[in-house]
């Protein structure tokens, strides 16, 4: 189990979603979005689980958002907002194809979505956000 491994499985999950096509995913918080609709994830926090006498487990915390530019016509915001609840089936259910993450991690579950509006860069877009945790027995060895 590598945590290398475990971020390149999230990405290669969240690049199987097809619906809506992602055209971009980015590890880490973006600064702009240059393009939409795009995917990225990013560590939000690390805490140990429980230790043992020869190592200790983790949890990992990861936000993944989308994100859509907001456009003035109606009928383009309305397509934004059925691909809302369609992204975030669709990678809830690609993470949860893998909960091992290819072999690195020992289990990893999405939390419950939210959706909003976020500025970046001066533009409007439509985001989802979702919580996903990764268990990892035995991440760090304790030696005396």
């Amino acid at each position: 189990m590598t945590r290398a491994g475990a971020i390149a499985a999230i990405k290669t999950a969240l690049g199987t979603v097809t619906t809506p096509t992602f055209v971009a995913t980015y590890i880490g918080e973006p600064l702009s979005v240059p393009m939409s609709p795009m995917v990225a994830f990013w560590l939000t926090a690390q805490r140990e689980d429980f230790t043992t006498l020869g190592d200790s487990s983790t949890i990992a915390e990861f936000t993944i958002r989308c994100y859509w530019r907001m456009q003035a016509s109606p009928n383009i915001r309305e397509d934004i907002d059925d691909e809302l609840w369609d992204a975030i089936v669709g990678i809830k259910t690609a993470l949860r194809a893998d909960s091992a993450l290819g072999g690195n991690a020992t289990d990893s579950r999405p939390g419950d979505a939210t959706t909003g509006y976020i500025e970046i860069g001066g533009l409007v877009f439509r985001q989802v956000s979702i919580p996903f945790s990764v268990n990892i027995y035995s991440e760090s060895p304790i030696t005396p």
